[in-house]
């Protein structure tokens, strides 16, 4: 029993470095801003820490088109990035069965208050 035990440590003490090398190391906030301010031509506003459901550590970053971008001027989009890697990670998940949507968030086309179809209780879909 004793020599099964220590034969567990030693197996865990050399496994463990080798799992700490392929772990991947996350890039700082300051980082993934400078990497996709250069990557979309867009100014970063904000980078907050997530994970993903599976664990994974991402960055949600909030960032704003630029003034001559046409229609799209000064549109603000949340993007989610790798937080090893700090590319951009699409919005939804490929199953067996489908896809899966980003979680969070709702959706409510034409039901601003700037809306005078609103106004007068007709929603166009």
């Amino acid at each position: 029993m004793r020599s099964f035990l220590i034969g567990l440590l030693l197996a865990g003490a050399l496994v463990a470095p080798a799992a700490a090398q392929t772990s991947p190391t996350v890039k700082p906030a300051d980082e993934v801003k400078r990497i996709v301010e250069q990557t979309y031509n867009v100014q970063v506003l904000r980078v907050t820490e997530a994970a993903l459901e599976d664990g994974t550590a991402v960055y949600k970053v909030a960032a704003m088109m630029p003034g001559t971008a046409g229609n799209a001027a000064f549109m603000v989009n949340t993007l989610t990035v790798d937080a090893a890697t700090g590319l951009a990670l699409p919005p939804f998940r490929h199953h067996a069965a489908g896809y899966s949507l980003p979680q969070g968030g709702r959706y409510e086309p034409n039901r601003t208050s700037n809306n005078p179809a609103v106004a007068r209780g007709h929603t166009w879909r």
